[in-house]
């Protein structure tokens, strides 16, 4: 219970520390990121993800991955945050759903949903001066700041994991033993019983995302084996025994 109690507690810090970044920094912060991913290992498919709210934007990497030629699955979570993924063709694919994963450009028509992002943009983050980042940031992050943007594809089922090379998860936090901090649902941990053994798992943080202590953890939570951030990749030693999956 103590452990949940402070996971609680990092969450709230996390996330309170990333709503002072500046939206101008975090759309500059995507750019640097994307520019760092050929540093991680190669991999024919990805499992990555759309990034939302505070989170550094992944669009540019997504599309770096797109134009190598790379097959991008992305997190497919309809309603009740299910398990599924659907392989992303291209970022013009992406499109806000609502609450059950239906796209809300069927409800609205494409016009309307393209206002919904715009007056959903986080531009009173920044000022006046940054408008032109705001814009930039309501184009690659979601309206719906609950559900990130999906592809109106085909839904895989969970064991499609099995079929990335390479996996690319969000955190809060992760710490040198690649322990990771997620949003606390769970939703990555479950995911993640279906990768293969020989994929491995990269964190996207902040640099002051990468703590040197250890930070809580509980049997069913996933270690990673990297942190990508604007600074590079690092790689862990592991805690396997302290964070094994259950069977």
């Amino acid at each position: 219970m103590e452990d949940l109690r402070t996971k609680s507690a990092l969450r709230t810090a996390a996330l309170a520390r990333r709503k002072t970044v500046p939206v101008g920094e975090r759309e500059r912060a995507g750019v640097a990121l994307a520019s760092r991913i050929g540093e991680l290992p190669a991999a024919a498919t990805v499992a990555a993800y759309v990034s939302m709210g505070s989170e550094i934007p992944m669009e540019p990497a997504l599309r770096a991955w797109l134009d190598a030629g790379v097959r991008v699955l992305v997190p497919r979570l309809g309603s009740g945050l299910r398990i599924g993924w659907s392989v992303l063709p291209a970022i013009g694919a992406l499109r806000d759903v609502d609450s059950a994963g239906v796209p809300i450009a069927r409800l609205m028509g494409e016009g309307d949903a393209g206002d919904a992002r715009a007056e959903s943009s986080e531009s009173s983050e920044s000022s006046a001066s940054s408008a032109s980042a705001a814009s930039s940031a309501s184009r690659s992050q979601p309206s719906n700041p609950r559900r990130p943007q999906e592809p109106d594809g085909e839904v895989l089922p969970p064991e499609a994991l099995a079929q990335a090379d390479l996996i690319v998860v969000p955190a809060l936090a992760v710490d040198r033993g690649g322990v990771r901090l997620g949003r606390g649902g769970g939703w990555y941990d479950r995911a993640l019983e279906h990768r293969r053994a020989d994929a491995p798992v990269v964190a996207v943080v902040w640099p002051w995302e990468i703590v040197d202590g250890p930070l809580p953890h509980e049997a069913h939570d996933v270690p990673v084996d990297a942190a990508l951030s604007v600074d590079g990749v690092v790689m862990f030693a592991r805690r396997d025994a302290d964070c094994r999956p259950h069977d």
